[in-house]
């Protein structure tokens, strides 16, 4: 990946964190309009919840994108990939239950499965660029 190092990858990740995370804990509507959903107290209850959640994990990669220690990058690197792997898998059962899904659906599967593929790179084929 030439000069492409993890704190890259966690800085592309802090700017999408940092988007989903607002618009899920403050403005909900948006998500729900977004992805077509029916709102309801408990969903938006949930959703501001994962978006509290991003944020949080947005602040883990800003603080860890500067550590000088490679072994933190590559431990908040695993937890993200986690997240994404599950979030991916989540997110295509969301795609294929909805059967007519448009490309706003498929956009999240499609990031999810990015991010996990960067981490995995920079975990396993290339942890020297961690």
């Amino acid at each position: 990946m030439g000069n492409f190092k993890l704190k890259h990858l966690f800085t592309i990740n802090i700017f999408l964190a940092i988007f989903f995370g607002i618009t899920c804990a403050f403005f909900p509507g948006i998500m729900f309009r977004l992805y077509r959903m029916t709102p309801n107290p408990d969903v938006v209850w949930v959703t501001r919840l994962v978006g509290g959640s991003i944020l949080g994990f947005a602040t883990l990669m800003f603080f860890g994108r500067k550590s000088a220690s490679s072994e933190t990058r590559r431990a908040i690197a695993y937890a993200l990939l986690v997240q994404d792997v599950i979030s991916f898998l989540a997110s295509m059962e969301f795609v294929i239950s909805r059967h007519a899904a448009s490309i706003v659906d498929w956009s999240s599967p499609i990031l999810y499965l990015l991010l996990a593929l960067g981490y995995a790179y920079f975990l396993w084929i290339n942890p020297s660029d961690s």
